[in-house]
């Protein structure tokens, strides 16, 4: 499956809902004491004619440059080392790339995720790396050019007029949807999964990111501020 075809799986993913329901394993979050964090994926879209969204890796880039500077403030909090893994050989970083996505629409699918087998090549970082717990993030979303949104609200606006005022459709500016998921390297299974949507927000802003990962671990790692 090559990019472009999970970028789109995850972005059916992310307007499927806008919340959910954090999924367990039978592990305790007391058990969790470190996690390797594997390299996380941004897919970002920019919308700039209509409400046509392609996807755009300088933006993509951008995101995730974010996301990873938003995990290392939260190391403490998320039990993470002090440095990560990230996969520089172009095959490798492809097939883990697609494990990941792999397991993360397996999650969606599949509500019981202990049944979720890790992955070979996930199964082998943890191994090498002596690690029974690793983190999984994936970040999708998307944003508009500039004019664009002010444009598509005034359709919206126009189109509940000439429907006598019953239908109004206004246009989302933007989304941030983050995913994250804890395999245990033990049980050989995912131990933790859940997402948070946020529209109208904006997918670069590290406040908006921050206050996903919280909303994620909250209830199993800390508490909300």
């Amino acid at each position: 499956m090559n990019r472009i075809k999970l970028f789109l799986w995850v972005i059916i993913l992310c307007s499927s809902c806008s919340t959910s329901k954090m999924l367990t394993s039978d592990v305790k979050p007391v058990e969790v004491t470190e996690m390797l964090k594997i390299e996380p994926f941004s897919y970002i879209s920019l919308i700039e004619t209509g409400n046509k969204s392609i996807y755009n890796a300088s933006i993509s880039s951008q995101a995730n440059t974010v996301l990873n500077e938003s995990l290392e403030r939260l190391t403490r909090q998320l039990r993470l080392p002090s440095k990560g893994i990230k996969v520089n050989d172009s095959f490798e970083r492809k097939k883990l790339e697609n494990e990941i996505n792999y397991l993360v629409l397996s999650a969606e699918r599949n509500r019981n995720i202990k049944n979720i087998g890790i992955t070979p090549m996930i199964d082998s970082l943890l191994r090498v790396n002596n690690m029974r717990f690793g983190l999984i993030i994936i970040q999708s979303g998307f944003t508009r050019a500039k004019g664009n949104y002010g444009g598509q609200v005034a359709k919206g606006v126009g189109l509940g007029i000439l429907t006598m005022g019953m239908y109004v459709q206004t246009p989302v500016k933007s989304s941030s949807a983050i995913y994250a998921m804890i395999v245990d390297n033990k049980n050989k299974n995912v131990a933790f999964y859940n997402k948070s949507v946020l529209q109208d927000e904006e997918p670069t802003e590290e406040e908006t990111i921050t206050q996903q990962l919280y909303n994620i671990f909250e209830k199993y790692f800390f508490k909300k501020k």
